[in-house]
């Protein structure tokens, strides 16, 4: 049986939320094993997305918050997808859900913020690359059932590019989300001062989950498939760390090279 490493518990390797008023909503809930499982049978080119999305997911489940924040969740996936040189940007959509016995229509108005800092509609992220968008928090929905595997979607990008202009349904096992795509002048309706003043939090955690998920992407049950993705920089990196043992603590994760003390971050790679 392939030996499996879980991801650190540590600080360092969580998001970094900013303080604004948290949606009630469902709690995300995932497991080390499920984690390790979708990226077992991801194909190479997802295996980075899916990595990413569900190490995020299971830190936002130790801390057992709402499986909300789909802006903050966002922007940590774009920041870590970054280190691997995966080029990604998050849009903002209105999202209907439609399970446990009701329907409903997230930003049905348009996406925008509400004065208590809420966000009203829902976001993705879009991963060219891949072909494909991520979302992460789906489980903040009543109308999204309480699973693991209900946590995590992968949808395929219609034109390669995007999400194209007419709705994108995604039926599950149990239930059925649209995707609504908006306007161009409101996908990029997330932004906000709330954002950019957090931005250098948000980088420093997507830096932190990067460090984290490629420590298990470069294991022996994990390492053939990460090199055969389509990500050049990625397959760098993990060459580039072999032989290097992971040190994460309240400084951010770093690695620590074979005859050397200095240790390095994945931004430190060319």
């Amino acid at each position: 049986m392939a030996r499996r490493r879980n991801p650190k518990k540590d600080k360092s390797a969580r998001r970094r939320r900013p303080n604004w008023r948290q949606v009630p909503g469902g709690r995300a809930r995932i497991s080390v094993e499920t984690v390790t499982q979708l990226m077992l049978a991801a194909p190479p080119d997802a295996l980075p997305l899916v990595g990413m999305a569900g190490v995020w997911l299971w830190n936002v489940a130790q801390d057992a918050p709402s499986a909300a924040y789909c802006v903050d969740g966002c922007l940590t996936l774009h920041y870590a997808l970054a280190e691997y040189g995966i080029d990604s940007r998050v849009e903002a959509v209105i999202l209907e859900a439609n399970g446990n016995g009701a329907r409903t229509l997230y930003g049905g108005d348009g996406p925008h913020w509400n004065p208590d800092g809420t966000f009203n509609g829902h976001t993705v992220l879009v991963v060219p690359a891949a072909g494909r968008f991520l979302d992460a928090t789906l489980r903040q929905y009543a109308e999204v059932p309480n699973t693991e595997h209900a946590a995590l979607l992968l949808g395929p990008l219609i034109d390669g590019e995007g999400l194209g202009s007419a709705p994108l349904p995604m039926h599950r096992r149990d239930h059925l989300v649209v995707y609504h795509p908006v306007p161009d002048g409101q996908r990029d309706a997330w932004r906000g001062p709330p954002l950019i003043a957090h931005d250098a939090a948000y980088r420093r955690a997507g830096a932190n989950l990067a460090a984290n998920v490629i420590d298990m992407l470069r294991q022996e049950y994990l390492r053939d498939k990460t090199l055969a993705s389509p990500y050049p920089r990625l397959r760098r990196l993990v060459r580039a760390l072999d032989g290097a043992k992971s040190v994460a603590d309240d400084h951010g994760y770093r690695f620590g090279l074979p005859g050397s003390r200095k240790e390095v971050r994945l931004a430190d790679f060319p």
